[in-house]
């Protein structure tokens, strides 16, 4: 039954379910709309006794891809670009195919299509990943996991610079920040790279109260590990001499503050960090003749230099912030010893020089043959 009730005489329904009255206000003084809302308030109720679900059309990759992506508010922004690059392929190629019509056959054709787009075997891997965790939440993966293999992933993570590049790019990156003025960290974050392994992150976001240049140690602050986040750093010479110099510039600065700052039309902004150093690298780059090195290339040569100086794997680890699971397959990856580095060794153990006109084949044949016309 619906009814009046109150000073604005909105209409009230009543009825009995499963033992029990309902009585509910319809927010309404229209009597049709009231009448209309006993009715749904009944029918929800049935249904939800009853278990009675309304079927739904499963959602396509595209539709998944952006629910999925919806439940991870909390992830870095880095993380996120990369979620969102990869999927960005998958909906280009078979987005628009039904999540429970996926089969194996459409992921190893995907592999195929990114491969000849020259895609590297990591990048894909990582977009098969994220297919696997959409796939997951709606019980297909299972079925697929065991048809569909990962690609081989090339373990060369970049490339070391020997003595004479390190030269060039530091002497190419202190030119540009003299041609740029005072504020262009290109110089100091180079040779901070060097000689701390530190990852471009680390620096970018580096604040003073991380550094101690009284005792010589920084303190890393935000990484891309936990075993990176908070690991002390010793500063060698070069790395705490260009701390030092970079740090006159800052009289005011305040222990929150930025080592390398924001700076928008010549404004400084110490509360944000710096967001990159891409340009002037790019033209440090193609003066010192190291065109398409990358930042992390920095990283990968203290990371060599190290192993190659024999440095136990441990002691590695700690400095560049590895996490102890992957510290071994680390040190494979980015500590591989350079071709100069390797002769070096081997002409440390080489037997005596070979002698002009001795051929040992040679004469073993010539003594076989005597032998065999004397007998």
């Amino acid at each position: 039954m619906i009814y009046k009730r109150g000073k604005k005489a909105t209409y009230w329904f009543r009825f009995r379910f499963a033992g029990r009255f309902v009585h509910e206000s319809a927010r309404t003084q229209s009597k049709t709309v009231a009448r209309e809302a006993e009715r749904q308030r009944r029918r929800e109720l049935e249904e939800k006794w009853n278990r009675i679900e309304k079927r739904k059309l499963p959602p396509t990759l595209i539709e998944a891809s952006k629910l999925w992506l919806g439940k991870r508010a909390a992830l870095a922004k880095g993380t996120r670009e990369t979620y969102e690059a990869a999927l960005k392929h998958l909906c280009t190629v078979i987005g628009r195919i039904l999540v429970c019509e996926i089969e194996a056959r459409d992921i190893i054709a995907y592999q195929r299509t990114r491969l000849a787009e020259d895609a590297a075997g990591a990048t894909i891997n990582k977009e098969v990943y994220c297919l696997s965790s959409i796939l997951s939440e709606y019980g297909v993966w299972e079925q697929l996991r065991r048809d569909v293999k990962g690609l081989d992933e090339n373990e060369d993570a970049g490339r070391a610079l020997s003595r004479q590049e390190e030269t060039r790019l530091l002497e190419c990156a202190s030119n540009i920040g003299r041609h740029q003025g005072s504020w262009t960290p290109l110089y100091t974050v180079t040779v901070l790279g060097l000689n701390t392994g530190m990852r471009h992150k680390e620096i970018r976001t580096l604040r003073w109260k991380n550094l101690d240049l009284e005792n010589r140690v920084l303190r890393v602050g935000e990484s891309k590990t936990e075993a990176g986040k908070g690991r002390p750093i010793p500063l060698t010479q070069p790395a705490w001499a260009v701390l030092d110099m970079w740090s006159s510039r800052f009289p005011d600065r305040k222990p929150d503050h930025f080592v390398f700052p924001a700076s928008e039309n010549g404004r400084i902004d110490p509360e944000r960090p710096i967001a990159n150093w891409r340009t002037s690298w790019r033209r440090a780059c193609s003066e010192a003749n190291l065109a398409g090195l990358r930042f992390h290339d920095v990283r990968h040569t203290a990371a060599t230099k190290l192993s190659e100086q024999g440095t136990p794997h441990s002691v590695v680890a700690q400095i560049l912030g590895w996490s102890a699971s992957t510290a071994v397959r680390m040190a494979k990856r980015y500590g591989h010893i350079r071709l100069e580095v390797q002769r070096q060794a081997l002409d440390g153990i080489t037997t005596a020089e070979i002698q002009s006109g001795v051929n040992q084949i040679v004469h073993q044949l010539e003594s076989a043959i005597q032998s065999h016309r004397t007998n």
